[in-house]
């Protein structure tokens, strides 16, 4: 009897647990749910309360969306609702459907789609935005396919150029298709945008190394560890194991705690990074703007527009926290905004000065070719006065040279320690000295001299006079009376 009681205990308690709480996964939402939203479950087993916090219907590890309730025996009826009877479910056509029905013992998981909502009846709000997104990827595209056509490119700064240009164009489209796509599938988007964060910060240094012909770093694999540890953590997360679930805690609709954690640690890890190149490229300071070749002032011009997208992040994440519900704001777009910059200005230098793709490589010239071009150089400065122009770039003196770019460059730095503009600066301040004490000039005000000098604005003038003689104008010919 002993034996008998026992087995009809353990039969009992198995039927006990068969009908165990029960799991409800919602695979499906209309487009036009807001991220914001709450979604309760409601029926029979709760008096039909519609906005019960006890049935929230909240994020799984995986992106979707589940409630559980206790374990019960018979059937059950129950609804989907936003917090009110107005807010109800209803299929496609925006009728209103019969309660759902369940069986304790039919299962333990039972996966759902919600067609509609009553309040919203399918309208989606158009987000123009998507439009201009777009638009920038399709150019983005355009400038690759023309760039790919530039004549003797550089192997390593095009694969650069096309390695940061797929990243960006890949978010933009994809930011695209968040938009459209239905809110359960844009967790997976999601997921997307956190690996590519962790990538941003080692492709920058990847494109602006190239661009400045410097070699990589030793451990710059290493610079790609967070990223394949950020793509593990999602792989985990969409098999949905159970350890991580406190990732999915809401810490304000709709961030989670995975997401906010994800949003922190990759913009500590890029501010590191970028503070790191800013310390070791010294051409990257603001203070440097204007003053260097083609070429380098493309990779400052790039690394300044990243860091500004980069410092949005945790702006855009401060206004959401503030209650800014805008989808601009909970889908961080600003951020794709301000990427998007990026090709415009790619498109600007390409255009411009298609050359800073074109140089290639050579060995370090010897010194007495860099002599010998030093001497024609003096020569085309003292006869030809090129540094009149104010528009004067080291590539358009290169070629009145009859020489390269980078050749110019190096033979500037080597023999005047200085870099191109301090280097044609020197010329126009001494050309503009030499006419201040010309009596044919001393009708000319002083702005009037530094523009037949060369120089574009009373501000530069002042700038690179004051560098060269330590003084303004007026003290100098004070002095110099």
């Amino acid at each position: 009897m002993l034996k008998k009681g026992t087995l009809w205990g353990l039969l009992f308690l198995g039927a006990h647990f068969t009908q165990a709480q029960v799991t409800f996964v919602v695979e499906n939402l209309p487009g036009a749910t807001h991220n914001s939203d709450t979604v309760f479950l409601c029926g029979s087993f709760n008096n039909w309360i519609p906005n019960d916090k006890r049935f929230i219907v909240g994020k799984q590890l995986n992106g979707q969306l589940s409630v559980t309730i206790p374990a019960g025996t018979g059937k059950i009826e129950y609804k989907f609702t936003r917090g009110s009877w107005n807010k109800v479910e209803t299929d496609e056509t925006n009728q209103l459907i019969p309660n759902r029905q369940f069986t304790f013992g039919n299962g333990d998981t039972v996966h759902v789609q919600i067609e509609n909502w009553l309040d919203l009846g399918g309208a989606r709000q158009i987000n123009y935005l998507i439009f201009y997104f777009f638009a920038c990827a399709f150019q983005g595209i355009a400038l690759c396919f023309l760039v790919s056509r530039i004549p003797k490119r550089d192997k390593e700064k095009f694969r650069s150029f096309m390695l940061v240009n797929g990243l960006v164009i890949t978010l933009l489209l994809l930011a695209v298709l968040h938009e459209i796509a239905n809110p359960i599938q844009q967790n997976y988007f999601v997921f997307v945008f956190h690996i590519a964060a962790f990538c941003w910060a080692p492709v920058m240094i990847l494109f602006l190394n190239a661009f400045s012909d410097r070699k990589n770093p030793d451990n710059f694999r290493w610079y790609f560890a967070p990223a394949a540890v950020a793509t593990l953590v999602v792989l985990l997360r969409i098999f949905n194991l159970r350890f991580l679930d406190f990732l999915s805690v809401i810490i304000h609709p709709p961030l989670t705690l995975g997401n906010t954690l994800f949003i922190i640690i990759s913009f500590l890890f890029n501010l590191l990074v970028f503070l790191q190149a800013l310390w070791i490229n010294p051409e990257l300071k603001l203070n440097r703007a204007l003053k260097s070749d083609e070429s380098t002032l493309f990779g400052y011009y790039f690394f300044w527009f990243s860091f500004v997208a980069l410092l949005l992040i945790p702006v855009n994440a401060l206004l959401i926290m503030n209650g800014f519900v805008h989808p601009f704001f909970e889908d961080f777009q600003m951020i794709g905004v301000a990427l998007s910059a990026l090709i415009f200005m790619e498109a600007y230098f390409f255009w411009r000065y298609p050359e800073i793709i074109r140089e290639e490589k050579i060995a370090p010239a010897s010194s007495e070719n860099n002599l010998e071009w030093l001497i024609k150089l003096n020569e085309l400065m003292e006869a030809e006065k090129p540094y009149r122009h104010p528009d004067l770039s080291v590539s358009h003196l290169a070629e009145m040279l009859g020489t390269r770019p980078h050749v110019l460059s190096r033979v500037i730095n080597d023999h005047y320690h200085k870099n191109f503009r301090d280097f044609v600066n020197t010329y126009r301040v001494e050309e503009f000295i030499s006419l201040a004490n010309n009596q044919q000039y001393k009708h000319y005000t002083f702005l009037a001299l530094a523009q037949e000098v060369g120089f574009n604005s009373k501000s530069t003038f002042n700038l690179a006079f004051k560098k060269l003689t330590r003084q303004n104008p007026r003290e100098y010919f004070k002095t110099h009376a």
